[in-house]
């Protein structure tokens, strides 16, 4: 074969694989949700962080993409500080008061299909 075929041909292959790794690595397939920890304490000190993780069509966390998600409390906003809502990166941290309860958020993502509603359980502080 001659030099500039190979050439070519090289060059194809290339393309072709920088194509379908931005579509199956770096494209967003779907979206979790992370909760850390899983509930919460009456005790106004007591912290948890929601953050949108999104995921490629491997199931891994997609390199270099954040997922902008909307956070919107249908109860127990009143049981809750929010300390940090930012909606571009996905991330809401959260304080307890001191009163137990439920709080329950319905969290829009814009790269999943449906909302999804999540509970967190603010357990009394037992002292």
């Amino acid at each position: 074969m001659r030099r500039n075929n190979i050439l070519f041909i090289l060059i194809i292959l290339i393309l072709i694989a920088g194509f379908a790794g931005f579509h199956y690595i770096f494209s967003i397939y779907e979206v979790i949700y992370k909760i850390t920890p899983d509930k919460l304490y009456a005790d106004n000190s007591s912290t948890i962080v929601i953050e949108a993780v999104p995921l490629n069509s491997f199931g891994w966390i997609a390199p270099f993409r954040k997922s902008y998600s909307e956070f919107i409390f249908n109860e127990g906003a009143e049981l809750v500080e929010v300390l940090t809502l930012d909606n571009n990166n996905g991330i809401l941290k959260l304080r307890s008061k001191e009163k137990s309860g439920k709080v329950s958020i319905t969290i829009k993502s814009r790269y999943s299909f449906l909302p999804s509603t999540i509970e967190i359980v603010i357990e009394p502080n037992i002292v």
